[in-house]
């Protein structure tokens, strides 16, 4: 089971090589141009988002959390 997570990853970042690739060659839009006319569109985007990562990354690496990143 040590290796679900990794492979999930990796999973990640094929999907979205693909997905960039198969956009560039066929000329639709790429993550970052569907980004920038979301934010366009709805300009609290990206704060909300910020604020989903800044959630999950303190979620993930805060000591008290039982992070024990500092100790070693």
């Amino acid at each position: 089971m040590d290796w679900f997570w990794p492979l999930w990853i990796l999973g990640i970042a094929a999907t979205f090589a693909a997905g960039e690739g198969y956009a560039l060659a066929t000329g639709r839009k790429t993550l970052s141009r569907w980004t920038w006319e979301l934010s366009k569109a709805w300009p609290p985007y990206p704060c909300v988002f910020g604020m989903i990562v800044g959630t999950l990354a303190t979620h993930f690496f805060w000591i008290a959390q039982g992070c024990d990143m500092a100790s070693k």
